[in-house]
């Protein structure tokens, strides 16, 4: 067994130490610094705020799992689980698959297992007790099939939905859903309406920029390296600076999975590949040979439109959505979005 840790710092200390010896682990890493995974989630309080797993790792067999260890308990540990596991669902593929490990501290000093997979086994229980807490403000409306939601239909084109995937129709209707019920209702901020497109949303751009980019990355690693890492130094510090963000997150997405913004790292892409006039090898090459196609300048139309109104009125809340016209208008936007994202080769 191990020692009684009395704080979360310790804590963390003793899960690298546990994740160093792990047999099944082949590699992990402390999500920290500027360009760590961040999740976005609604507090009790109606507010969007971003939470930050403790760890990420990779098993031997090319899964990975998101850590998080809890010394002490808040109000919206349930919120930031539930959060957690939806984003695993949504980055996980045929090819990859993302576990969310929820590590209280009293179970971690119980166990015995040396293994990833006897971690989650061990606290898979203390995780869905938690899940299982109150919802907070989320809110999840049922209706029966045969009378399905009448006030979805006359929002938007049934035919736009039935051309979604499941999962992105199912969002789209949960959002609608929500919009319906708090459009009558006075002071109301509308932007929780978008939460439940979030997952989806970033998911068609993470796939859009994978489908695109993806097979011109080299196989090699040492070849790999030399693409993630472009020479320009000739432009001036502000542009290098945000060359150097995009791509470290590009480099995040096509290799770890786990790029930050997809929606807005698709939009950097289309903006380079159309407007920047400086050329650059390595992935910069590869963005500007994929994305400058025809039809470009309409998706980067559409692409930023959906991203401003993220980070404006949703993601950053710079100003309350009081605007029913607005937020109904939008809501049009970002779900044929979704339709349009999903099926651009």
């Amino acid at each position: 067994m191990f020692n009684l840790v009395p704080c979360n710092r310790e804590l963390e200390v003793a899960m690298a130490q546990f994740l160093e010896r792990a047999s099944d682990i082949a590699a992990f890493a402390k999500n920290q610094g500027p360009q760590c995974l961040r999740i976005d989630y609604l507090t009790e309080g109606k507010r969007l705020t971003f939470y930050t797993p403790d760890f990420f790792a990779r098993d031997k067999e090319g899964n990975y799992y998101l850590i998080e260890t809890k010394g002490r308990e808040d109000r919206d540990v349930p919120l930031k689980a539930r959060a957690a596991l939806a984003w695993c669902k949504s980055a996980s593929t045929k090819q990859r698959k993302w576990t969310y490990i929820y590590v209280p501290q009293g179970v971690f000093e119980r166990l015995t297992g040396a293994t990833v997979s006897d971690l989650d086994r061990t606290c898979n229980p203390a995780l869905q007790n938690l899940i299982k807490e109150k919802e907070g403000p989320q809110m999840t409306i049922v209706w029966e099939d045969d009378e399905k939601a009448p006030e979805v239909k006359s929002f938007i084109n049934p035919a736009l939905l039935e051309a979604l995937p499941p999962r992105y129709k199912k969002a789209s209707e949960e959002a609608i859903t929500l919009y319906r019920f708090l459009e009558k209702k006075e002071g109301v901020n509308l932007s929780p309406i978008f939460q439940t497109l979030f997952g989806s949303m970033d998911e068609a751009a993470r796939g859009l920029i994978d489908r695109r980019l993806t097979p011109e990355k080299p196989s090699d690693i040492h070849d790999q390296k030399d693409w993630f890492e472009p020479y320009f130094d000739k432009v001036d510090g502000r542009t290098r600076n945000q060359y150097g963000k995009m791509t470290n997150n590009l480099k995040r997405t096509l290799i770890y999975q786990n790029g930050i913004s997809p929606i807005g790292l698709l939009r950097s892409c289309l903006d380079f590949a159309l407007n920047d006039k400086n050329k650059i090898g390595g992935v910069f090459e590869a963005v500007k040979k994929k994305f400058q196609v025809k039809g470009g300048r309409d998706l980067l139309a559409l692409v930023e439109r959906i991203n401003d109104f993220r980070n404006t009125w949703v993601a950053h809340q710079e100003r309350d959505l009081n605007d029913v016209k607005k937020a109904g208008q939008e809501l049009k936007v970002w779900i044929e979005g979704l339709k349009t994202i999903s099926e651009t080769e």
